[in-house]
């Protein structure tokens, strides 16, 4: 039943099986005009520009496996070198501060494979559009109809939600502007079983898959609210105490943009007609004659916003559930660990170290 209560949205993974004997690399990369340091002024812990290397052959509804052993490098049109250091995962991170990507300055990003293997990407540059502040972030009150099981049928009802937007200033330039939102939610859980002079009785908790990954939009003009994603307001444990998004905004080139487009068309369709996420546009190429390579490296202007939500922001009564719920008790089975102890939250990543930047 805890479980019923407290989830309150899910992405449900795309689904496909691709028969291909050759393996694809996947590479996950960018870089932007907002080094490390300037990124913790979001606030956020900050965040190193990284490389993230896997590969994919034959699939059915499987991760695909990280590339380790690489050496990955990137280059500049000033003749610079940066070399990146391997991590954990397949994922390799530039471990420089102050490094950040500049205008009028060529970036390319080369990987070298543990089989000798190289690909290198297309020259890329930040975008020549100048893009105006990032606007603040608000929300309006809405309702979401959504599918419930009542009496083993399913009907249709409607979600209350705080419906989260930004603001697009009104634009100064004739070109239109290419933008990309993503988000990471983070939010307090407090076990409520539990004395709360205990140390395990508040959290911290954070799950990437919570929200949609990202949002896009052209924009001409400005001067309007762009809706970016939705929290459901009942029986949500995630905003019983206080819930937080940083939203971090890329203004881009036209042909990367097109590429995250088609990635997200080709997963928001019908799952029976779409093609696969694969076959997507690419500006990586092979020097050897090494496997199909996937992904895109842009670069971009990036601009960062922490918006803080609280129930009580809203013009209606949330009551917090959390406590009655663990308290029906069904069959022998006790209250979930996590009513006992916040580090045991199910829904996502918890732990009692507060961020240095949470607001109260």
């Amino acid at each position: 039943f805890l479980l019923f209560v407290m989830i309150a949205g899910c992405i449900d993974p795309y689904e496909f099986e691709i028969h291909d004997p050759s393996p694809s690399l996947v590479v996950e990369a960018f870089l932007s005009d907002k080094s490390f340091n300037e990124t913790l002024n979001y606030p956020s812990d900050g965040r190193y520009f990284t490389v993230k290397l896997s590969e994919t052959g034959d699939v059915t509804n499987s991760r695909p496996l990280p590339v380790t052993g690489a050496v990955i490098r990137l280059l500049t049109t000033e003749d610079e070198t940066l070399v990146y250091s391997e991590g954990e995962g397949g994922t390799y991170s530039l471990l420089n501060r102050d490094f950040k990507a500049r205008k009028g300055i060529g970036y390319k990003l080369q990987i070298t494979t543990r089989d000798e293997q190289v690909y290198e990407s297309t020259w890329e540059r930040l975008p020549d559009t100048e893009t105006p502040s990032m606007g603040d972030i608000g929300f309006t009150e809405g309702e979401n109809q959504v599918y419930e099981m009542e009496a083993g049928e399913w009907v249709v009802k409607s979600r209350k939600v705080a419906l989260a937007h930004v603001e697009l200033p009104p634009g100064n330039t004739s070109e239109p502007i290419y933008y990309r939102w993503t988000y990471a939610p983070m939010w307090v859980y407090v076990a409520p079983l539990v004395s709360q002079n205990d140390p395990a009785s508040r959290c911290w908790a954070t799950d990437p898959y919570y929200l949609p990954s990202y949002s896009l939009q052209v924009d001409r003009a400005g001067g309007y609210k762009k809706d970016l994603f939705s929290i459901p307001t009942i029986r949500n444990a995630r905003i019983f105490e206080k819930f937080s998004v940083l939203v971090t905004q890329h203004a881009m080139t036209e042909a990367y943009y097109t590429f995250w487009k088609e990635l997200k068309d080709q997963n928001e369709g019908s799952a029976l007609l779409d093609v696969p996420p694969f076959n997507l546009k690419t500006n990586f190429s092979s020097a050897t004659e090494a496997r199909r390579v996937s992904g895109y490296f842009g670069v971009t202007s990036e601009q960062g916003r922490r918006w803080y939500f609280d129930r009580t922001d809203l013009s209606y009564y949330v009551e917090n559930t959390l406590r009655a719920d663990c308290l029906v008790v069904y069959g022998p089975d006790p209250p979930a660990p996590e009513c006992f102890d916040c580090r045991e939250y199910s829904f996502g990543k918890a732990t009692t170290n507060a961020p240095s930047w949470w607001q109260e």
